[in-house]
């Protein structure tokens, strides 16, 4: 929550800065590839499994919200994208489990806005408020000693705010400005693993508990 009461205090302070025209900005679309890891849940007693990092493309489409405004609306949505769960050990009573061929599955798509504050002619830092709307998606086998082999595909809608910072340079040529920049993003909204359940049945609060909670991208785009 700190992160996001931060970053909306900017926001508010940005929109009082003297209303110098936005580096003529009409309009962006941008190609990011985004990197995150998804949130840990205990599979047994005193075992956490936390998949790997993982990385995944999207677009995300901007525009100015007024001809003078350095306020834009944002539309974007992040391709899915997987990483393996690490577990293989045993859990208790000599009952080995084997999540390692089980991929958690991620992507995303989003609405917000963004308030783009120039530094200069060919940078712009920016801060941007939006909803994600995220599917989380455990595929794959599994096995234990004790319960054999066994086939999830569960999949699970969580809808949060999320806030993000960016900084980018651009290159004008003729009528086109090619940019290209990073971002880092986080959400204050994150669901607590209420019980251990079996890999078979996974409900929606113990899959909304693997959601991550932070991301960072890097992008290139056109500014038009």
């Amino acid at each position: 929550m700190k992160f996001l009461s931060i970053l909306m205090a900017l926001v508010a302070a940005g929109a009082l800065c003297a209303q110098q025209p936005a580096n003529d900005l009409k309009a962006r679309v941008i190609l990011f590839g985004e990197s995150t890891q998804t949130s840990g849940i205990q599979l047994a007693p005193g075992v956490k499994d936390q998949a790997n990092y993982q990385t995944g493309p999207g677009l995300r489409l901007m525009g100015q919200l007024d001809s003078d405004s350095r306020w834009v609306w944002e539309l974007a949505g992040r391709f899915s994208s997987s990483a393996h769960m690490v577990t293989n050990r045993d859990i208790g009573a000599g009952n080995v489990l084997d999540v390692t061929q089980t991929k958690i599955n991620y992507s995303y798509w989003s609405v917000g806005a963004g308030y783009l504050l120039p530094l200069g002619p060919a940078v712009d830092f920016g801060m941007h408020l939006e909803g994600r709307n995220e599917t989380i998606n455990p595929k794959g086998t599994y096995s234990s000693t004790l319960g054999g082999t066994g086939y999830i595909d569960a999949h699970t809608a969580y809808f949060r705010p999320w806030a993000r910072l960016s900084l980018d340079f651009k290159v004008k040529t003729g009528s086109i400005t090619t940019l290209i920049g990073a971002d880092a993003g986080g959400t204050p909204i994150k669901t607590t693993q209420k019980a251990i359940v079996p890999m078979s049945q996974m409900d929606d609060h113990t899959l909304r508990a693997m959601a991550p909670t932070w991301s960072g991208a890097l992008y290139a785009g056109i500014q038009f």
